[in-house]
């Protein structure tokens, strides 16, 4: 196993897995002492084996930090304070669409409408198709009573049931 200090007899990945176990001590006796004398030879390995017993011994000295004896308790607590959060988002990010439908729907009408008339340049709408977009704005603003009809039986739902004692 002679080696110059510039080149090393080993491929990389056989010299690592030597140096790892050299220095954890795991080497059988003979391997040990084939090493020692490789490490004599070779500065690389040398330098390796150093860096490598530095890390050890860093491993060694280290101490970990002292978790708190309420750490657990914490810990739950923020992630039932984050989820809360998170309930709260949500319930006022669907409060928030609620009134934005009706003014979608009539939007949507709205712009369907001025499509709808674009070929005809403008001109006087006949009776017939005047009477069909009256009956089609009713049922909008029927549908649009519906919606608000049903996001006050929720709103009152809700606000009825938190009340309620066990």
């Amino acid at each position: 196993m002679a080696s110059s200090p510039e080149t090393c007899t080993f491929d990389d990945s056989v010299a690592e897995e030597l140096i790892v176990g050299y220095t954890a001590q795991t080497l059988d006796p003979d391997a040990a002492i084939a090493f020692e004398r490789h490490l004599k030879l070779c500065s690389r390995c040398r330098r390796l084996a150093a860096q490598q017993r530095a890390v050890w011994s860093a491993l060694d000295d280290w101490q970990p930090h002292v978790v708190s004896a309420d750490f657990d308790q914490r810990l739950a607590q923020r992630i039932a304070d984050s989820r809360r959060l998170f309930a709260r988002l949500y319930a006022f990010a669907r409060w928030i669409w609620r009134p934005a439908l009706p003014l979608a729907i009539c939007a949507v009408l709205a712009v369907l409408f001025l499509l709808r008339d674009g070929p005809t340049g403008g001109r006087a709408v006949d009776a017939r198709s005047s009477a069909r977009i009256e009956q089609q704005v009713e049922h909008a603003l029927d549908d649009m009573d519906m919606l608000k009809q049903i996001g006050e039986d929720v709103t009152v739902d809700r606000t009825s049931s938190p009340s309620r004692k066990i």
